[in-house]
């Protein structure tokens, strides 16, 4: 009787709400997000059936970028797709081993696989009636018989002390019921889809995923846009079911719209850092090792290991984590280029690991020779351009206790400024690292940075970024141009010629500059007379026409005089005969003296 009322109870209740379950995934975030904020480093895979294909598909090369969209950029069929490449995704045993030793060698720890990409396979044993057989594929389950990669998956990294988590699609090439797609490849016969279907589709998914394979990290959700996000994929369910299978689960925030939205655990930008991190919320970037996610066996432009390591401390000290790619080829096996890299950062990491586990974001808008990051009582100086006269300016007010370098013994002096300017270290005359030398400060008290001020680099310039300005007037402001790997930024909607930005700077020498902007504005707008000015000196100029908005061309716009010391650089306008001043991108001010 007890459990016939229970069921009828259920039956009754209400369904989850995007609200409530937003709400209860903030309550207790922070004891949830603990370990991922120390962690800083994880292993994204990308592996499918487009990884036989490698990025050619019936012997013609596929320039594109992101291989893993083969069956898109060939045009090829869902059932042509299945029936090519099936065979011939054999993964070796032991490839997850395999993996799991790479990740902990690199300093990774976690790491989260495609369980099904945008072409609806899965590399999980799905019991869904669609998965086990299909008129258009025969089956979504790819995993070799008697075997399931992503268990083999997840127990590999768990037993190499790594938390794995799953990558899931909210998009699907194959289903029927999916949601209609623009692609050449995706079949278009006309029929009512029933998105209900898909979506307890989807649902039972999950579920087999949070049931099946252990306690998991996170789900890696993909892909939301302004008319398929939230309710369109069930959200609210999706998320009720995580929290009752996996509490202690972590959401990224794909179900919703928006790279950045805060609908999730954490944010998701996609191959591109953001210049001030994401303030207010956790975020973690996904970034490849080439071009691709998918393995490609013609994309070969691979990073190098400093190249990932200054990714990774410049990610780290804006406060986020870096969730870095591989593409295993059909067997399994990770591109040799992309083993020597990662180990490469391993290396770098048995050294200099402190300076990235459970650190917290610099302090310091930015820094002319690198990045930092702390935790309490310390700094950690990221060095990428060394300075050639050996001196690194600490713009903290506090009294400094103790320096050293890392992968060092080598000892050196530190000098207070004057009038509670910071303090100076001397450094070694070469660095550890040429990619990235650390340098730890310990302070007494508690921090007191010192205002932001642009200095200049190692060869005396100084860059002006948007990001640095302070903006005054109406409608002026920073713009976001691009996603996904190829974002910028302006200063834009200069709409009001009272509108003005200024930098502060700080540390350079007396003297004459050479002023060049990146500047672009539309031929019409044409006609805006402005200026660059320091104290009673400018330069004035008037804009001239690129093409658009987005056309930047470097201009030298003259030369101004900057006294020594702290002083204020500032762009402003007289005039504006068109929709808007000019789009300024950087300004950079060159000692020609």
């Amino acid at each position: 009787m007890l459990s016939a009322l229970l069921a009828a109870t259920l039956a009754l209740a209400a369904p989850p709400t995007e609200a409530e379950q937003i709400a209860l995934w903030s309550n207790d975030r922070d004891a949830r997000m603990e370990w991922w904020r120390e962690a800083r480093f994880g292993m994204f895979v990308h592996w499918g059936l487009y990884s036989p294909a490698g990025g050619f598909w019936d012997g013609k090369r596929y320039e594109q970028h992101y291989a893993e969209w083969i069956q898109h950029w060939a045009a090829v069929p869902c059932a042509e797709y299945a029936r090519q490449m099936k065979p011939k995704f054999e993964p070796e045993v032991g490839f997850a081993e395999k993996w799991a030793e790479l990740a902990q060698a690199a300093g990774m720890r976690y790491a989260v696989m495609t369980s099904k990409h945008h072409d609806g396979f899965t590399l999980f044993n799905s019991k869904e009636p669609y998965s086990l057989a299909n008129d258009v594929a025969g089956g979504t389950n790819i995993s070799p018989k008697g075997r399931d990669v992503a268990r083999e998956f997840a127990d590999a990294m768990r037993a190499r002390g790594l938390k794995p988590g799953f990558y899931y699609s909210l998009l699907d090439w194959q289903h029927p019921d999916a949601y209609e797609m623009a692609l050449p490849g995706y079949p278009k016969d006309g029929h009512a889809r029933d998105h209900e279907r898909y979506k307890a589709y989807m649902r039972g998914h999950v579920r087999e995923l949070l049931t099946g394979y252990g306690d998991l990290a996170t789900i890696w959700f993909d892909y939301s846009d302004p008319t398929h996000q939230g309710a369109a994929w069930g959200a609210a369910q999706l998320m009720a079911d995580m929290r009752a299978k996996q509490p202690q689960i972590l959401v990224n925030n794909r179900l919703f719209f928006g790279l950045e939205n805060k609908n999730g655990d954490y944010g998701t930008p996609e191959k591109y850092v953001p210049p001030t991190g994401l303030p207010g919320m956790d975020w973690e970037v996904n970034h490849t090792l080439n071009e691709s996610y998918g393995f490609s066996a013609h994309d070969v432009g691979w990073k190098d290991t400093g190249s990932v390591v200054r990714l990774l401390c410049d990610i780290v000290s804006k406060g986020g984590n870096l969730l870095l790619n591989i593409g295993p080829d059909a067997q399994g096996r990770v591109p040799e280029a992309a083993q020597r890299t990662l180990r490469g950062v391993g290396a770098w990491m048995k050294v200099n690991g402190e300076a990235i586990y459970g650190t917290t974001a610099s302090p310091f808008t930015r820094l002319s020779w690198g990045r930092a990051t702390q935790k309490p009582g310390t700094l950690y100086l990221m060095v990428f351009d060394w300075p050639t006269d050996g001196v690194v300016r600490v713009p903290i007010r506090n009294q400094v206790k103790s320096v050293d370098v890392f992968g060092s013994s080598a000892t050196f002096g530190i000098v207070k400024d004057a009038a509670g300017g910071g303090s100076t270290l001397r450094l070694p005359g070469k660095p550890v690292d040429a990619a990235c030398t650390v340098v730890r400060v310990r302070y007494e008290g508690a921090l007191d940075p010192l205002p932001f001020a642009v200095h200049p680099a190692n060869d005396g310039a100084l860059v002006l970024l948007p990001h640095d300005a302070t903006l005054d007037g109406p409608s002026l402001k920073v713009e976001q141009v691009g996603v996904i790997g190829d974002v910028k930024y302006n200063l834009g909607y200069w709409l009001d010629p009272a509108a003005f930005a200024s930098w502060p700077i700080s540390g350079q020498r007396a003297g004459k500059y050479r002023v060049v902007a990146e500047l672009a504005c539309k031929d019409e707008a044409a006609g805006a007379s402005a200026s660059v000015e320091c104290g009673a000196s400018r330069v004035e100029f008037t804009v001239a026409g690129t093409g658009g908005w987005q056309e930047y061309r470097a201009v030298t716009l003259g030369s101004i005089e900057i006294p020594a010391g702290d002083t204020v650089v500032s762009i402003r306008a007289k005039t504006k005969p068109g929709e808007a001043v000019v789009n300024v991108r950087s300004i950079r001010l060159e000692r020609v003296d």
